[in-house]
């Protein structure tokens, strides 16, 4: 499977949304384009902190994008004006490094990924946006009061299970006894999950089960 072509995007945590007043005058949005000046370490290894720097990323990342490879991972460390740390995820073993604020792009900057493992599932590339689109949704398990006190929004949350499964939810290396695994698949003692959302009649893809299962059998790593 060709992993560079993957596409997810980072959003702040919480999404918190930059809120311009036009009588205050006052906006997170700055008045140029992003420029990245560097990216460092220019080679990484996956799980690793890169750090951007440059200008006009904004105080706060609000509806402000970071792209790798074009795609969006939720694993951003700190977003400032001049700078922004992330996590590199297992997508390819060159990315390019780009950030839209405010509708307008910056330039590209390319990080190379010595250990990228095309075989490899990533929490950021792949797992996360299955959860996002058909189960981290409004009146799901997303936000601070989440269906069955189980935030799939995040990694902790994930990891973490709810009320229902608890520590269970993902064992790590075994899909098979999992309860996310046996929830998609119609087998936990609750039923078949998600009841709502765009999968609630068809269910999640049998496609999307099996990476979801093949990325908790290689360890269940936040990557």
């Amino acid at each position: 499977m060709a992993f560079a072509s993957r596409c997810f995007l980072i959003t702040a945590a919480g999404a918190l949304f930059a809120q311009g007043c036009s009588d205050l005058g006052t906006s997170n949005v700055p008045d140029f384009p992003p420029a990245i000046n560097t990216v460092l370490p220019a080679t990484a290894i996956v799980g690793d902190t890169i750090t951007i720097s440059g200008s006009n990323f904004g105080p706060l990342q609000g509806g402000s994008t970071l792209f790798l490879n074009e795609c969006v991972t939720g694993v951003i460390i700190t977003w400032s004006d001049g700078q922004i740390r992330a996590k590199v995820p297992n997508i390819a073993s060159t990315i390019s490094v780009r950030i839209v604020v405010g509708g307008r792009s910056s330039n590209s900057v390319g990080v190379s990924v010595s250990n990228h493992s095309a075989g490899m599932v990533s929490y950021a590339c792949d797992i996360r946006p299955i959860l996002n689109f058909g189960c981290a949704i409004s009146g799901c398990h997303t936000g601070s009061s989440p269906s069955s006190g189980f935030n799939q929004s995040t990694y902790a949350g994930l990891r973490a299970g709810g009320v229902h499964y608890g520590s269970n939810v993902i064992i790590a290396g075994d899909s098979t006894n999992s309860e996310i695994i046996k929830a998609m698949r119609g087998t936990a003692t609750v039923g078949r999950m998600p009841i709502g959302g765009p999968w609630q009649s068809t269910g999640v893809p049998d496609s999307l089960i099996r990476r979801t299962a093949l990325w908790i059998q290689q360890g269940a790593a936040f990557n």
